[in-house]
């Protein structure tokens, strides 16, 4: 009789965790395979070489005729996925079931047929699915439930003189002749210098900390009211302490994040170690001694003068990195172009003093205070590239090699950077012309004012035109003049007031108009100099997109010297500006732009 699906299903189950063999078919030559628990394979090709061994921590593949290994590490955090029909398909068909409640999606359903056939010799039985893309068939063994053979897409892979419950040495699973290390490309530096920290921290003679303040509470589990009789579970709670050390003539070491915020500290010194307790709720001062009384310091590692000799070589080094890590100190640009998530570049084009260098790129790091408390600072996000190669790098130079990829801005310490006493870096737009980019134009920009330019033009928030057009009249970006004062605020009843003041030309009718439309018109009024109004309006370009009214009647108004009132109006998909006289209060003209979508849109 053939069993059912979940029969077959669960005869598959039975293979976890135990040791499976067998010989795979597929490919060029039959493969010996090894699966032992917890976690090891080893496969072996058809001269009994081993291609591929693998357990738990550690990996090794060895090609074809070749005496070393290349050996990796396994990382936990890695994600491993297979292409093609394999091992795991014939030794491991439960993975393929699919499971109740998981998030994941199996890789077949429930089949269409099943039926008792042959693979090899053995016995199985066939369960054809459908599949999404193709079909999918499976032979399951009757007798120990791993795979005898499974189809997919033209590919086919089987197994034959399958075994279970056998022991196997574990020496296959080592590999003892010459290897090539392999780092993991998933596992950072930063990372991987994490782990051996961690791992030599574990190594270290501990605080031993002798006592605990213990809350002690009990539950009755069985009693005898009559008689007094009582069976009491008893159990304390302690509260969590973080105990730190360090050498009192060593400086405190960098509090760790998941430490910092416990607010509640005490320092004694035990010499030579200082230490501090840590804890999220206070502690008595008697339960504080207790526990400091309590403790068991090692003896340091070294003499303590030796250790400060070391401990401040260390430091030094380790700033000598930083600084050359945080200066690009032989970083290529090559590697830096091209990206989609390219950073915003600091390139260095002249090489004639290191230390002027070290004071512009610092300078434009440097973090300037904003006046909020929540975000205090601003600074610019930089990668440094300070490499001779860029010697004479010109703007025009740099277009030519990024085209049309990014980044499509950069910032370039060049030979003025380097003697000017405002230390001003060259801007270079290196955008595309269809999205409105000038590629190759340029502006220059105080350090103070790096954040800016860079914090904008790195989201998109700004365009570099909005710097490079208010750079003052040598060319240098010294930041956004403060916007006008405001005068007033005005609601929908103080404008159209404002609007009966004056109709005396078409757009002035068109803008009290508008206003009896909008619901909740509103305005704030500014001072404002009317030369720079008109020298605004004067530089906008043609629009064929944009509805423009009263443009002549507002260049009127502002084309002659002394201050006006300003402000505009929102309207849907536009607004008007206002130029108010400031003695009289009347309104001398308005102006509209709204933007008119092109045709077929």
């Amino acid at each position: 009789m053939t069993p059912t699906s979940p029969q077959i299903r669960g005869l598959t189950y039975s293979t976890i965790g135990r040791n499976l063999v067998g010989t795979m078919h597929g490919g060029s030559e039959p493969r010996r395979v090894y699966l032992a628990h917890p976690g090891r394979l080893r496969i072996e090709d058809g001269g009994g070489n081993p291609t591929w061994i693998d357990t738990p921590t550690d990996s090794w593949a060895i090609p074809a005729g070749d005496s070393s290994a290349t050996h990796r590490v396994k990382n936990p955090h890695t994600l491993v996925s297979y292409t093609g029909l394999g091992h795991h398909h014939l030794l491991k068909p439960h993975r393929s079931w699919p499971v109740e409640n998981r998030f994941g999606q199996s890789d077949i359903g429930e089949p269409d047929s099943i039926r008792e056939t042959t693979v090899r010799g053995r016995v199985g039985y066939e369960l054809a699915f459908p599949g999404e893309g193709s079909a999918i068939t499976v032979v399951i063994d009757a007798e120990i439930g791993v795979a005898l053979r499974r189809e997919q897409g033209g590919e086919a892979v089987e197994l034959s003189d399958p075994g279970i419950d056998i022991h196997i040495d574990p020496a296959l699973f080592r590999w003892d002749g010459p290897v090539v290390d392999e780092d993991d490309p998933t596992v950072s530096d930063e990372q991987r210098a994490h782990e051996a920290k961690m791992r030599a921290v574990a190594d270290m003679p501990t605080t031993v900390v002798g006592h605990l303040p213990v809350t002690v509470s009990g539950s009755p589990l069985d009693g005898d009211p009559l008689t007094g009789a009582l069976d009491l579970s008893v159990h304390g709670q302690s509260p969590q302490i973080i105990v730190r050390r360090w050498l009192t003539e060593l400086p405190e070491p960098e509090v760790p994040f998941h430490v910092s915020h416990i607010e509640h500290t005490w320092r004694r010194e035990i010499a030579p170690w200082t230490v501090e307790l840590r804890a999220h709720g206070p502690l008595d001062d008697g339960e504080v001694e207790r526990i400091v009384e309590s403790l068991r310091l090692p003896e340091p590692p070294d003499d303590v003068a030796v250790l400060q000799q070391l401990d401040a070589a260390r430091r030094d080094q380790a700033d000598t990195a930083a600084l050359r890590e945080s200066l690009g100190t032989g970083k290529s640009l090559s590697d830096l172009l091209g990206s989609e998530y390219a950073p915003s570049l600091l390139i260095r084009t002249d090489f004639t003093d290191d230390v002027r260098w070290r004071a512009v790129a610092e300078a434009a790091m440097a973090p300037v205070e904003s006046g909020d408390s929540q975000f205090p600072t601003f600074e610019a996000n930089l990668v440094c590239v300070d490499n001779p190669e860029n010697e004479g790098l010109s703007p025009s130079d740099l277009v030519d090699r990024t085209g049309d990829d990014p980044p499509f801005y950069a910032f370039i310490a060049d030979a003025q950077s380097m003697t000017d006493p405002e230390m001003s870096i060259l801007v270079v737009d290196l955008g595309r012309t269809e999205w409105g980019h000038e590629p190759g134009r340029t502006f220059r920009v105080i350090p103070s004012e790096m954040w800016s330019v860079e914090n904008n033009l790195s989201i998109s928030n700004m365009d570099f035109r909005s710097f490079a057009d208010a750079v003052d009249d040598d060319g240098v970006f010294r930041g956004f003049p403060p916007p006008p004062p405001v005068v007033t605020t005005m609601s929908r009843d103080d404008l159209i007031a404002l609007s009966a003041t004056n109709r005396s030309t078409q757009a002035l009718v068109r803008f009290a108009e508008d206003l009896a439309r909008l619901d909740n018109a509103y305005a704030v009024i500014q001072e404002d100099e009317r030369q720079r109004l008109f020298a605004a309006v004067s530089a906008l370009g043609e629009d064929e997109n944009e509805i423009r009214d009263g443009v002549d009647e507002y260049l009127a108004a502002t084309a002659r010297g002394g201050t006006c009132r300003s402000g505009f109006v929102q309207i849907p998909a536009g607004h008007w500006s206002m130029v108010i006289d400031p003695e009289s209060g009347r309104l001398e003209a308005a102006m509209l732009r709204k933007y008119s979508p092109p045709e077929g849109d």
